[in-house]
């Protein structure tokens, strides 16, 4: 929430009052901390500064030095500003003289030749305040992120510039609006908001942690996130996926200091809208015991233009308290090769931290994974794979009477006891994990 004091040394106050004016505090604050010149104070409750020394040309600036070469021009200008230009050079320098709108504009017919630096470097100068706020405001990984790209440097609107908050006031106001009625629509914009981007973190999801109970609190919180984001980002020379990953292993690593519940905002730039996590205390417990998290890091391919994120997936189940059960089963379906055998474990054990599943239910399970190896000790591979594939099919396709049968009739062909089936019988959907772990564990031990 905004205050307005007319009163005091600094005539705005910041209070993280929902997410969107946490991130505003922390973009801004990166913003005064910038400009040494900027007078400003962080209290428990409130970032409190002056109006008058956030100006559209200051803002400009540190969009410049904030997102750097992400800028195109900047790029261009690198290379023009070179002695001698390889030929490589002046095909990537034409290339980026034609890179977006605002280039194509500003540069029009415009050509570079390896002499006529000076030249172009002086368009470059002349336009560059245009040159950062259109690149700023249209790039899929800037303002277009974020916000309705018409509103930045905007006056508080009608309806919020944030994408998923955004609507045409003037066609749907009175269809949003309680009983039809214009004036009981309430909507809450306001130009802080062009802050925003500056809080989030990663590439193409980004995270904001909205760690609002103390101001100081807010700002320290995020930047250590983004420190380690960036180191990791240095150290792999990859951006995929580190934001999501190292929240989560850091929140593991700290989970003995975490007594309280953690809300993240999202933000995918494939969706026109911010998404909320909340880690609550019994997820938090839940990701402790894990103890691993790298081998959930990666995607799988499922058709030309989708790619299943299995971070993103088991993640989910965790906040959700959802189990894992289709993890599983697409990964005993597509396992021709027993290589997924320690994931699909990790899985099954996600499944008992969810379900709090006792000793009786460890000691089954134990039971089930010696029984299966015994097994895969006396029938031959093709056999296995054989009865492997029948079970597979029958859970995944809901038959547990036909998976009961089945596992009957590897008992009798193999001269097995299966103690643990009693519990199947029983209650099959109760004990799932059990026949979970008998297929997984349904594999020929091998040296490597």
């Amino acid at each position: 929430m905004k205050t307005i004091k007319n009163d005091d040394n600094y005539d705005v106050w910041l209070e993280p009052s929902d997410w969107r004016y946490s991130a505003a505090i922390v973009g801004l604050y990166k913003f005064l901390n910038y400009y040494q010149d900027c007078d400003y104070e962080i209290t428990k409750d409130y970032l409190k500064f002056k109006k008058e020394d956030i100006t559209e040309e200051r803002f400009l600036k540190f969009v410049e030095y904030y997102y750097g070469e992400e800028l195109q021009y900047k790029q261009l200008e690198k290379i023009l500003q070179k002695e001698e230009c390889s030929q490589d050079e002046i095909k990537l320098a034409n290339d980026l003289l034609k890179a977006n709108s605002i280039l194509k504009k500003v540069f029009g017919k415009e050509k570079f030749d390896g002499t006529n630096s000076s030249h172009l470097l002086s368009l470059l100068e002349r336009n560059r305040n245009d040159l950062i706020k259109e690149t700023f405001r249209n790039k899929s990984n800037m303002y277009a992120n974020y916000a309705n790209t018409g509103q930045l440097f905007e006056g508080e609107k009608s309806c919020c510039r944030l994408l998923g908050y955004y609507i045409d006031g003037g066609r749907k106001s009175k269809s949003i609006s309680y009983n039809f009625d214009t004036s009981t629509f309430v909507a809450n914009d306001d130009e802080v908001f062009d802050f925003i981007p500056f809080a989030f973190v990663g590439d193409r999801e980004t995270l904001f942690i909205n760690d609002n109970y103390i101001v100081s609190e807010l700002i320290r919180t995020n930047e250590q996130f983004e420190r380690l984001v960036e180191s990791a980002i240095s150290e792999s020379n990859r951006k995929i996926n580190h934001a999501r990953k190292l929240l989560f292993k850091t929140i593991q690593e700290s989970s003995d200091f975490l007594n309280y519940d953690i809300e993240v905002i999202t933000k995918d730039r494939d969706n026109s809208f911010f998404e909320t996590m909340y880690i609550r205390k019994d997820s938090i417990k839940i990701l402790k015991q894990i103890k691993v998290y790298e081998p959930f890091c990666f995607s799988v391919k499922i058709t030309d233009n989708y790619y299943m994120d299995i971070q993103k997936e088991v993640i989910n189940c965790i906040l959700n308290g959802a189990r894992t059960d289709g993890l599983i089963e697409f990964f005993l379906k597509k396992d021709k090769e027993k290589k997924e055998e320690y994931l699909i474990s990790l899985f099954i054990k996600i499944n008992q931290l969810i379900c709090r599943g006792g000793e009786t239910m460890n000691q089954s399970m134990k039971g089930a994974y010696a029984c299966a190896k015994e097994v895969a000790n006396v029938l031959p591979e093709n056999k296995l794979e054989g009865y492997r594939q029948k079970l597979t099919s029958t859970i995944v396709f809901k038959d547990y009477d036909r998976f009961c049968q089945i596992l009957l009739q590897l008992s009798n062909y193999s001269e097995v006891t299966f103690d643990f089936a009693y519990s199947l019988f029983e209650d099959f959907e109760s004990n799932k994990d059990i026949a979970y772990t008998f297929i997984n564990a349904l594999t020929k031990k091998k040296e490597n």
